[in-house]
């Protein structure tokens, strides 16, 4: 599928046939167009779910964009980087937590559509979506599908990324349809 915006990987509306929740990987590199576009769309309430030291250090222009509301709110829980494929979705289901509550509920009460991300668009975002998924009445299998999709449009700079960081396991970072369905069945009948 790909990405709906030209200067990131994996930017993309919820299956839910319109703009109302997008998620995204870090926009940090929008042009006039898409910012205009992101506008136009009524795609004007962000929400950063990236940790203090991203978010320090990689700003967001949208932030200071007139006409958009911005929130920083990072993913609290799941703690450290996961040492193990295995040890994914302990990770992921460790961020369910009271701030995840917080971040579904800014999400879900927006006025304006949403689009919401983290770094890569992949595992922070990907929960949030599986619960919004959830929340809205998604069967399992289309909220897996849509966070599978994060796999065919990262791939390539998954790969690269583990040539750069040869320590890293590729089998860590890749989406793997048994995590989300982990959180899926964690999460409770809606």
């Amino acid at each position: 599928m790909g990405s709906i915006l030209q200067t990131t990987l994996n930017t993309r509306a919820l299956p839910t046939g319109n703009f109302r929740y997008v998620r995204s990987d870090y926009p940090g590199k929008l042009t006039d167009d898409e910012v205009r576009w992101l506008y136009q769309n009524d795609i004007t309430t962000i929400v950063d779910l990236r940790e203090e030291k991203e978010y320090v250090s990689r700003p967001c222009r949208l932030e200071k964009e007139e006409g958009f509301s911005y929130y920083h709110l990072p993913v609290t829980g799941g703690g450290d980087t996961p040492k193990s494929p295995e040890a994914v979705a302990e990770t992921y289901l460790g961020m369910i937590d009271e701030q995840m509550d917080k971040i579904i509920s800014t999400i879900m009460n927006a006025e304006s559509n949403v689009m919401y991300f983290c770094g890569a668009g992949k595992d922070r975002t990907g929960v949030v979506s599986a619960i919004i998924l959830k929340k809205l009445g998604y069967s399992d299998r289309v909220i897996i599908d849509d966070y599978m999709e994060t796999k065919e449009n990262l791939m390539d700079f998954l790969v690269a990324y583990v040539r750069e960081h040869p320590q890293v396991d590729i089998n860590i970072i890749i989406p793997n349809e048994e995590n989300i369905r982990r959180v899926l069945e964690a999460i409770p009948v809606l």
